[in-house]
């Protein structure tokens, strides 16, 4: 299970809003000053998910959750993104290749295939877009500062 911490934004009826700031991991490195990597993951200035997850428990604006998803959805999704598109643009290029058409021809067939590969990513993530699939695991205990008496 795929694990991290989101914050209650707002209650709704039914669920919560909930919201994450992914992290990059580039920034914990000691060399990121100088590397080219580090230096591009520094000024890309992470933005917050927000999203909405069904729920019975009684939370507050504020309070840190652990929620979590299955590995095969992540996975999945990571395909569908990354591999779909190039599987498609190599399989367009190649039977436009096979078919003994021009060098113009077997660009645009390989520019059709990664399109379709784009556009069957999007769809599937608009299908999987309820997130149904993401549970609250755990809420998180709120820190503050009590006084001894």
């Amino acid at each position: 299970m795929v694990e991290e911490i989101a914050t209650v934004v707002s209650v709704d009826s039914g669920g919560v809003w909930l919201s994450t700031t992914p992290v990059a991991s580039c920034n914990a490195c000691n060399v990121s000053d100088d590397c080219g990597t580090g230096i591009v993951a520094k000024t890309m200035t992470p933005r917050q998910q927000r999203f909405f997850v069904a729920t019975s428990l009684a939370l507050l604006p504020g309070e840190q959750v652990k929620i979590g998803m299955q590995e095969h959805n992540l996975i999945m999704a990571a395909v569908m993104v990354y591999l779909l598109p190039l599987l498609l643009l190599l399989a367009g290029a190649v039977l436009a290749g096979l078919a003994g058409l021009a060098e113009g021809w077997v660009i645009l067939a390989a520019v059709a295939g990664v399109s379709a590969g784009f556009l069957l990513a999007r769809r599937y993530g608009r299908l999987q877009q309820s997130t149904e699939h993401i549970s609250i695991l755990e809420v998180l205990p709120q820190l503050g500062l009590q006084r001894l008496i």
